[in-house]
């Protein structure tokens, strides 16, 4: 697993041109992205566990953050995306998601209760360790894609990516937390 020490200032890197995706992700193996993102994922699950309908519906006007509510759905909703992707990088077969982000910010929803976000994290958690599992060896590593946003991606970059949203989007929600339990 990639240590967040030296997963953040990787990210960075990548966010700010310094370095590009693809070479973002080929300083670690496979095997090491997969496991920080699923590591990733069940902090954000356990980040949902204790909270109520009033804390995830909650948004600071002080602040540029989402609320969590908009951060989970948002998550689930563009899981979509990378699932494609996963899958038209790889030689599976499987079915794609019909449903799927196709810009920044897309599926964020307000007011969904804790349960339904819990309920719908987990099965979107379930769905895409399905895609990953089905998918991490049926990939050519020299196979690539020109994206317009991220440029030239692999099937690990795409897993290196979705690990950045992932971890992009946790911060925002450990920070509406804070949030959350302060001033609501």
């Amino acid at each position: 697993m990639i240590t967040s020490e030296v997963l953040n200032p990787l990210l960075l890197s990548a966010f700010t041109k310094e370095i590009t995706w693809l070479e973002a992700a080929s300083r670690f193996s496979l095997d090491e992205i997969i496991d920080t993102f699923y590591y990733t994922r069940e902090r954000t699950e356990e980040n949902l566990i204790p909270l109520t309908d009033a804390q995830v519906a909650y948004s600071s006007p002080a602040h540029s953050l989402w609320s969590i509510s908009e951060s989970v759905t948002h998550l689930i909703h563009t899981q979509g995306f990378y699932h494609n992707k996963l899958l038209d990088i790889s030689t599976s077969q499987l079915p794609h998601i019909v449903e799927a982000a196709r810009g920044f910010g897309e599926g964020a929803k307000q007011n969904v209760s804790a349960n339904d976000l819990h309920v719908g994290l987990a099965a979107a958690t379930e769905r895409i360790h399905a895609i990953i599992e089905q998918t991490r060896n049926l990939h050519d590593p020299e196979k690539t894609e020109v994206n317009s946003a991220f440029g030239v991606c692999n099937y690990k970059t795409w897993v290196l990516l979705m690990l950045a949203h992932e971890v992009d989007h946790l911060r925002q929600m450990v920070a509406m937390r804070r949030l959350a339990r302060t001033d609501a």
